[in-house]
């Protein structure tokens, strides 16, 4: 599903900094790491609707490419190799890595089919594990509301914050019909904190997956990165964390 009038996720313009890589070299390493470890790849393309699960075969500086093996399913693999802008998103050491690229192009490795991407000019290292992430119970929910529209503020949608961390939020919508892509960023989520305050900031859809309920019916998880958190709300996030793990400390008395 597409989402009007919501931006796209460009790793240079809108993740905060301190994640992002831009030496030739850093990138390199982290590619060739990510070869070394095996690692699992996963490879999304038309507004995320579509991907596959690959793996770096070779990283060729002199050539400015990443080799990548051929997904599992042939029309997948031709849908890929006509598509205009692709995220790319893997783990190295636990540490989520990923990056944008804007076309694949056929080759062969070793005698065998592949493709090639443009090794990038950024990307982007999600350092999660500085982040103490907290499971929220069902019986008081915290609720978050995303704006879906930059031309319209008012347009939000009302979702259930199923974890939180500094580093962004896991959540649950009532629906399957809300128009969310991954790897695109939307201009502002609210989270309300009991006790505490609301923090905003713009997201980045990281994950999304459709859940089927004893009675049938759908719901939809999405996994939601901050951009540029600020400070303050940071601080609040930990504070709220911080007395919620309190409170789960003297239940268990």
């Amino acid at each position: 599903m597409e989402s009007a009038s919501v931006s796209v996720y460009d790793p240079v313009l809108d993740a905060d900094e301190r994640l992002t890589l831009h030496s030739a070299p850093e990138i390199v390493g982290v590619l060739r790491s990510l070869q070394k470890q095996r690692a699992m790849i996963s490879v999304y393309f038309d507004q995320g609707r579509e991907f596959i699960l690959t793996a770096i075969l070779a990283v060729n500086p002199e050539f400015q490419e990443i080799v990548l093996d051929l997904g599992a399913d042939a029309r997948t693999n031709k849908l890929l190799l006509q598509s205009t802008r692709l995220l790319v998103v893997g783990y190295e050491d636990r540490i989520k890595v990923q990056f944008v690229t804007s076309l694949a192009q056929a080759t062969m490795h070793e005698g065998h089919p592949a493709f090639r991407v443009r090794i990038p000019g950024s990307l982007l290292r999600m350092q999660r594990r500085d982040y103490y992430r907290i499971q929220l119970p069902m019986s008081r929910p915290v609720k978050a509301y995303l704006q879906l529209s930059a031309e319209h503020p008012d347009q939000l949608q009302e979702a259930r914050v199923v974890d939180i961390s500094c580093g962004g939020i896991a959540m649950v919508l009532a629906t399957t019909e809300v128009p969310l892509a991954i790897g695109q960023i939307y201009p502002a989520c609210s989270v309300n904190l009991p006790s505490v305050g609301t923090v905003s900031a713009p997201v980045q859809i990281t994950y999304l997956s459709d859940v089927a309920l004893k009675n049938g019916a759908l719901q939809r998880r999405a996994g939601c990165h901050f951009i540029k958190l600020a400070g303050s709300m940071q601080s609040m996030i930990q504070r709220y964390i911080n007395q919620a793990e309190r409170e789960r400390h003297l239940l268990r008395r």
